[in-house]
């Protein structure tokens, strides 16, 4: 089994789920950036959460610059939000095959550029954004769209349900994701942990339960205890 710089096998859709504050954007990106810095690939890292000026700073404050020459234009950062209202001044937000739009932009940039690794922040507010009347079904269509790309493809999402127990907002995403990667707040008295599981992980062997991790501010890199 290929696998790809980021430790996923490749052209696979791993998804990111996790509660507000467990830095599910920040994880991935540094995946995304490290993936790029230390390997001959590049990547396309798409927002909705957080504006692109706003994400560029944020990350370039961890010590993760896209302008850093090692990785200059082999990450770009689309920003879905901006675009929307754009499209809402001229008339058109209504009017937009939203899923059809963003596959065609994605498939342009494969073939023009040749970018190997997605990062799409985050599900949930896409399809807020878009409103679409079965988001099931585009799900799905997004899903094949990206494995067809031969991507490997982060999808971030919160978690939903009765106590945030269920995996993105639909109840499909888990399921046709390749792999789940569960980022939790752990609460002990007056002291919270932040702890990544890899609940499933299709095509090869990983290990089970939840191991903590941090960001490193001194070194500028997130660590995790694995048990080996």
């Amino acid at each position: 089994m290929t696998t790809c710089k980021v430790g996923f096998p490749r052209a696979t859709s791993p998804f990111v789920a996790g509660s507000s504050g467990a830095m599910k954007s920040s994880l991935t990106f540094s995946m995304l950036y490290n993936a790029v810095l230390y390997g001959e690939t590049s990547g396309i890292y798409v927002t909705l959460e957080q504006g692109k000026d706003s994400l560029r700073s944020h990350m370039a404050n961890m010590g993760m610059n896209v302008e850093d020459p090692r990785v200059r234009n082999r990450i770009a950062i689309i920003d879905l939000a901006d675009l929307r209202v754009q499209l809402d001044e001229q008339g058109m937000g209504n009017r937009v095959d939203w899923m059809g739009q963003l596959i065609g932009q994605l498939t342009s940039y494969r073939n023009s550029i040749g970018f190997e690794i997605l990062v799409f922040d985050s599900l949930g507010a896409f399809f807020t954004l878009t409103k679409m009347e079965n988001p099931r079904d585009e799900i799905f269509r997004l899903f094949e769209a990206v494995r067809r790309l031969g991507l490997t493809s982060f999808f971030i999402c919160e978690m939903t349900g009765e106590d945030h127990k269920q995996f993105g907002e639909y109840g499909v995403e888990d399921y046709l994701s390749d792999t789940v990667m569960h980022l939790v707040m752990d609460r002990d008295a007056d002291e919270v942990k932040r702890k990544l599981g890899i609940v499933k992980m299709r095509h090869t062997h990983h290990l089970l339960g939840y191991q903590p991790f941090w960001w490193k501010e001194d070194e500028q890199r997130f660590s995790i205890v694995s048990r080996l």
